[in-house]
């Protein structure tokens, strides 16, 4: 019979259809037998390990990237998507060193999901404030609203989740993967069409066009990706649904 680590996908890559990510139900109850197991020989577990260094940095790159948003030069847009495609390479990267070491530590399944949602939130509400044309700030505030909203909902479900224990504590939903890698590239090509046109002078009807267009494909992507955040939420509360309505009580099959 295989293992649990197999049966979950340690030692392989993640896949987007994977259910299983640095901060599932896996690696926090993975991080406490670390931490049960070395309570005998009284040796905490290492902060520095190269997952959480690469935590650390994407959350060091927020106070960046928001200086970058505001810098007055003709690049600062290409800068500040390069800063926030940086972090995004980063969250995948820290997980996947994460299963590759088999490195677990209850800090580093805590501040992955901080970080993610510190650097993204932030470039969703400039995002909002400032939004590329033709899109107004109106119509780029509903996504950001709806995102932000999906993400302390879901946060707020997890900690309720993992405090009940049991059946309720459910691993991360697929889908969320998938909004995630959306989102991403949605966002990056936001910020880098953000002042685009800035880059000449004088841009031409033509670039303007185009500009636009791939403007509106990137936003219509970012509200995918928020459809799928609204139904991998929807898949979440169902799953823990019947616990709300009947505490400490099993899920019938």
């Amino acid at each position: 019979m295989a293992s649990p680590a197999a049966l979950l996908g340690f030692g392989r890559p993640e896949s987007l259809d994977s259910p299983i990510d640095r901060r599932s139900d896996y690696y926090r109850q993975q991080a406490l037998l670390q931490t049960l197991k070395e309570q005998g020989k009284l040796k905490p577990q290492p902060l520095l390990t190269p997952p959480n260094v690469l935590t650390f940095a994407r959350v060091a790159l927020v106070p960046l990237f928001m200086l970058l948003w505001h810098a007055a030069h003709q690049y600062a847009s290409i800068a500040t998507a390069a800063v926030f495609i940086a972090a995004s390479i980063t969250d995948w990267l820290d997980g996947y060193l994460a299963r590759r070491m088999k490195v677990t530590s209850a800090f580093g399944a805590f501040l992955d999901p901080v970080a993610d949602k510190i650097m993204v939130s932030t470039a969703l509400v400039l995002l909002a404030t400032v939004p590329p044309a033709p899109i107004t700030t109106l119509g780029m505030a509903v996504p950001v609203c709806l995102v932000i909203s999906r993400e302390i909902t879901m946060s707020a479900l997890r900690e309720w989740a993992a405090a009940s224990g049991g059946g309720a504590h459910k691993a991360v939903n697929s889908l969320g993967k998938w909004k995630t890698a959306l989102q991403m590239v949605s966002m990056s090509l936001l910020l880098v069409l953000r002042n685009a046109d800035h880059l000449f002078h004088d841009p031409s009807p033509h670039f303007i066009e185009w500009h636009h267009y791939l403007t509106w494909c990137a936003f219509l992507m970012l509200w995918l990706a928020t459809a799928l955040a609204l139904v991998s939420l929807y898949n979440y509360m169902a799953n823990v649904w019947h616990f709300f309505r009947y505490p400490g009580l099993a899920k019938p099959h």
